[in-house]
Parts: C-alpha cells; structure tokens; sequence
C-alpha cells in the first residue's frame, strides 16, 4: 500500500497551527449554540433602522429677512448587505457532525415555494456526493458511475463562484469532511486525499493500490475513521496520512460511520452494527438480520436502519431497544431530533417515528421513487430528496408537504444541507442546486 506523506515543513506547520486552533470535539461543528434543541427555533430576524426622514412639503411664503437655518445633509439609504458567507450555519461533516443527527437547530431553510438562486454544473454525468458548509465556503464532489474521472470543488454558498476544483481520477461520490485548515475526501478508485482549504492542494494522499469506495469519514482530534466497499475500516492520521489501524468486516461498508464518547460505529453489509475502540479494539457486534444501510447516535442511543425493512434503536452496549418493521427497505443513515427518528424506504415513504419506543408519528407518500437518500431536519421541516427527481420539504411536527421541486434526473444518495434560507442539494443531471424562496 502507497501512502504520500506530506513534507516535515508542512507537518510542523500544521501541528502548530492545530495547536492554536484546538482539538475539535464529539459532534462539534463550531455553532454559537451549544445544546441543540428541536425543530422549531427562532428565526433570526434584521434589527430596524431608521429611515431617512422627508421633510413635510409647506406653502410657500413671501420671503422675509428672517435668516433661515443652515440646511444639513439628509444621509443616503443603504441597501441591505448581502448576509456574508462566513456566517452561515455550519455542516462541516455529513448529517451535520459526527453523530450523523442530520439535525441543525440554528440553520435556516426556506418553507414556501422555492426557485433556483443560482446553479452549478460540472464537467461530470451526476452529483451524487452530498455537500458541506464550513467556515464560509461550499464543498461538493462530482461523478457517478457512469463517468470516468471526477472532480472536487470549493464554491462560494451565496453566489456560487468557484473558489477552486480539483480533478481527480476517479468519481468523489461521498461526503467530505472539513476539519482545521484540511478537507478529507474519497474517490472510488481507492484513492483517499487530505487537501488544503485555501487553495485545494494535497496535504497528503493514501492509495491502497485496489479499486474501492470510500464513505464520508468522521474527523475527531487526530483520527480520520472512514469505512469502505472492500469490507474495511479505517483510521488514518489526520496530521500525516498514517494507517493507525483498519477492522475487517464480511461485507461492504457504504454509510458514513458515527463517533460518540471514544467509540466508532459502523454498518455492514454482513448484517451486522460494528462498535470499535478509537484505539482499534473491536467491542462489540450486533446482528441487524440484513445489510445494514446506515446508522446514527444521539443521547446515548443508536438508531440503524438495514434491508430487511427494518429500523432498529441500539443502545451503546449493543442491546436492543425497540425495533419496527415496514413494507419496504429503510435505505440510509435516518435522522434523530431529540424526540423523533426521521427515515425514508425504497418504496417512496419518508416515515416519522418516536424516538422512545418507535411508534409511527406520521408517513408522506408523494414521492413516486425511492427514498433512498438520508433526511435532514432544520427550522421545523423535514428537507429529503427522491429517486423521482424531486426535493420534498415536509413540516416536522405533522408531516404536511410545504413544498416540493423538481430537478432533471433523481436524487439518490446526495442528501440536502441547510443554511442562510438555502437548500443546497446535488442531483443525477449533475447539477448542484441552491434553492430558496
């Protein structure tokens, strides 16, 4: 196995500058608000200003030798600035952090009708990576499995402007991750990269040397735990690229792995729910009874979704909670608020359940394809794409439909993120979208 290490100056620089900046934590994406509530926050509203006052038209008078006062400039109006990217809300890692909530309680999305603000599109067939949003800058990659080569971009999240691209030699079909100063991404050709933010430069590169799919990793302190479609699990240094440790499992590994409290979790397509030590230490197993497409954590509980029509609550000792059985699939990693599990199946149903004890709280029928995408939940809406095409927005609270948009091709596995009354969302058509009201 190749591994390029990047240069001794590099890595001092880096090591002093992740000193000054901290260690990143659990679950952490750098937002002013601390505990994350529900769905439902308070939309941040402008603080009036003043207006320029008109002076109120009089008759006009025979002049006198009344001296009259020295008149003063009336300020010009401004217009409003335009919100600066830097302060949008903050998705640095797929489903939002590391525990794959996909839940922002401080980001803010669009509830009526939407049209396009602007689009992007590149040089490959299909989108279907899901984007970020970190320290004021877009990440996206491009290529599907009908393309021969991929690309990985930096864009600005208000207009769209490319800050910067990287060709790779094979489709970034996964999330990336942004953690101090890096962007860690994957390629399906084996070839996993950590590039610099500013510029897109390689920090460091790891190639196996075999044709493998990454999933969107999970960057906590100076681990990069990423799993893979050879049945690999993988802890990479995040400073210089070295292998720490990789768990072998029987089956592929296609759904982001979670962190919490010291522990990995993954899925597997050997049916089982992996629980690994950050040290490597396998702790646990824990059998779904079918491919098992994604998991998620929160307070303490994990919530996995497999093939068997299956959504499955797991503690962190690997006992099961509760579990619900429906009439098709449960494809991808759910989404969890503090009091609901949000999940879609590949029959076209995005389900709400009770976070507790599994009851069904509501289910919308109108997509006409899968959903195979994962949900994200922010500002009291549900926002999931479908393998019809279509963007569906849904209120979290009661599952109505508040609004609906078609792109060109399907939405499969790029889920939405949310920010500044935005949805950016990747499609098929190879299209990335940035919709609001």
């Amino acid at each position: 196995m190749a591994r390029n290490r990047a240069s001794r100056r590099q890595f001092l620089a880096t090591v002093l500058g992740a000193s000054a900046a901290g260690l990143s934590g659990c679950g952490s994406d750098g937002d002013a608000t601390t505990t994350p509530g529900d769905a439902g926050t308070e939309t941040p509203t402008d603080t009036p200003t003043d207006a320029p006052t008109a002076a109120t038209p009089t008759d006009t008078a025979e002049p006198t030798d009344t001296p009259t006062a020295t008149p003063t400039d009336t300020p010009e109006p401004t217009a409003t600035a335009t919100p600066d990217a830097s302060s949008l809300a903050s998705w640095p890692t797929v489903m939002r952090n590391d525990e794959r909530w996909g839940h922002h309680s401080a980001a803010i999305g669009p509830h009526e009708s939407v049209t396009v603000d602007w689009r992007t599109e590149f040089d490959q067939d299909a989108v279907n990576a899901t984007p970020v949003l970190a320290d004021g800058t877009l990440y996206i990659g491009a290529g599907g499995s009908g393309d021969d080569d991929g690309s990985f971009h930096a864009l600005n999240p208000v207009t769209g402007e490319t800050k910067w691209s990287k060709d790779t030699t094979a489709p970034v079909t996964s999330a990336a991750a942004v953690d101090r100063g890096f962007v860690y991404v994957g390629t399906t050709n084996g070839v996993f990269y950590a590039l610099n933010t500013d510029d897109g430069s390689v920090f460091w590169e790891w190639d196996p040397g075999s044709t493998e799919d990454y999933t969107a990793p999970a960057v906590v302190d100076r681990g990069v735990y990423v799993g893979s479609t050879s049945s690999r699990f993988y802890k990479f240094d995040a400073l210089d690229g070295g292998l720490e440790w990789d768990q072998n499992t029987y089956g592929a590994i296609t759904a982001p792995p979670v962190y919490a409290d010291g522990t990995v979790y993954a899925t597997s397509a050997d049916h089982e729910l992996y629980a690994v030590s950050a040290s490597g230490g396998l702790e646990w197993t824990t059998d779904l009874g079918a491919s098992a497409n994604g998991v998620a954590h929160r307070d303490r509980r994990l919530f996995v979704t497999s093939e068997n029509n299956r959504i499955t609550q797991v503690n962190v000792r690997g006992s099961t909670g509760w579990e619900v059985s429906r009439g098709d699939a449960f494809a991808a990693t759910p989404a969890v608020t503090e009091n609901r599990v949000f999940a879609g199946t590949r029959g076209g149903t995005l389900f709400a359940f009770d976070v507790s004890d599994g009851r069904e709280l509501w289910r919308v029928t109108e997509p006409s394809g899968g959903v195979t995408a994962p949900p994200v939940v922010a500002d009291g809406t549900v926002y999931v794409g479908a393998r019809d095409g279509t963007v569906y927005a849904v209120t979290a609270d009661t599952g109505d439909l508040e609004w609906s948009f078609a792109t060109s091709n399907n939405i499969e596995e790029a889920a939405p993120i949310l920010a500044g009354g935005r949805v950016y969302i990747g499609s098929q058509d190879g299209t990335l979208y940035a919709l609001s009201e």
